[in-house]
C-alpha cells in the first residue's frame, strides 16, 4: 500500500466520523421486525396469493410453447 497524503488521510477520518455516527440496530430485533412485515404483506402480494393473479391481464394463461 502507499502511503496516503493529508487529503486521503483527511477523508478517511470524515468517512470514519460519518459511520460512527450512523444509528445501528441490532439484529436480533430488526429481523423479527422484518420478518413480520413480509407476513403481513402475504396477503397482497400478488406472487404469494394466486386470487390476486385472475385480474392482472398482462398474466400469460398458458404454459411456453417451443417453437
Amino acid at each position: 500500500m502507499d502511503e496516503w497524503d493529508l487529503p486521503q488521510w483527511k477523508k478517511e477520518v470524515e468517512s470514519l466520523k460519518y459511520q460512527l455516527a450512523y444509528k445501528r440496530e441490532m439484529s436480533s430485533k430488526t429481523i423479527p421486525e422484518f420478518v413480520k412485515w413480509i407476513e403481513d404483506g402475504v396477503t397482497e402480494d400478488p406472487f404469494l396469493n394466486p386470487e390476486l393473479m385472475k385480474n392482472n391481464p398482462w398474466v400469460e394463461k398458458g404454459k411456453c410453447t417451443i417453437l
